[in-house]
């Protein structure tokens, strides 16, 4: 498969070419290994993807140039519709200034180079070296695990009955306003995504308090997460 060169450097001064090489060069040395781990760099500066193990070209394959060539939005655009609103938000708030230094982990679906459906787990760490301001994306096929994951859960249990049998059942839009409550969101911000009204975003948080038998957002969450995924 084509060797893509990292995009950029040409717009680096000599030092700066010389210094950032050097801090990734462990990776670029190791890609042959890591056989299970996929990689793929971002420079903030030329606003470019500019690296990417193989194991990251083998999982797009023929869509690589594309990936290339229009970055964020190919990514975005190649996710599960009902993943990518969320997931750009979370990633285009985590890339602008002032910047979070702390990484961000996500959880979604995109279609590999085959058109499969493929779960990701998805960590980005933020790194400013030399003036170079990056961002290393380590992404991790979890496709068997969510399989297996939801099988378990599939299967009743006593213990998670008698735990549950107090809440009553929750829709799936609710299930989603849960999910982005427990990720932090705001109503407004929930509103937002979910291309619903301020009101109704309140509504489902006053209604899922209220299901889950707690006082407050923080009580929610606590006791949710003992019960679903969030």
């Amino acid at each position: 498969m084509k060797q893509y060169l990292p995009y950029g450097f040409s717009e680096l001064n000599p030092i700066g070419r010389y210094t950032f090489l050097s801090k990734i060069s462990q990776i670029l040395d190791s890609e042959d290994h890591a056989q299970n781990l996929i990689i793929a760099i971002y420079l903030l500066g030329q606003k470019k993807f500019f690296y990417s193990n193989r194991v990251f070209q083998k999982l797009l394959g023929t869509k690589l140039p594309r990936f290339y060539a229009d970055g964020w939005d190919f990514w975005f655009a190649n996710m599960w519709k009902e993943d990518s609103e969320v997931i750009r938000l979370k990633i285009n708030n985590f890339l602008e200034l002032p910047f979070e230094y702390k990484p961000l982990t996500l959880r979604y679906h995109i279609y590999d180079g085959n058109g499969a459906d493929i779960c990701l787990k998805h960590e980005m760490v933020l790194y400013r070296k030399q003036d170079l301001t990056f961002v290393i994306n380590y992404l991790f096929d979890v496709t068997h695990k969510e399989r297996i994951d939801n099988c378990i859960k599939a299967i009743p249990n006593c213990s998670d009955y008698k735990r549950s049998t107090d809440i009553k059942p929750i829709s799936a839009r609710e299930e989603e306003v849960l999910k982005l409550i427990a990720d932090g969101y705001s109503s407004k911000q929930i509103a937002d995504l979910l291309c619903i009204s301020n009101h109704t975003a309140i509504s489902h948080r006053k209604h899922l308090i209220e299901k889950f038998r707690v006082r407050n957002t923080a009580q929610l969450i606590k006791k949710a997460s003992k019960i679903i995924e969030l």
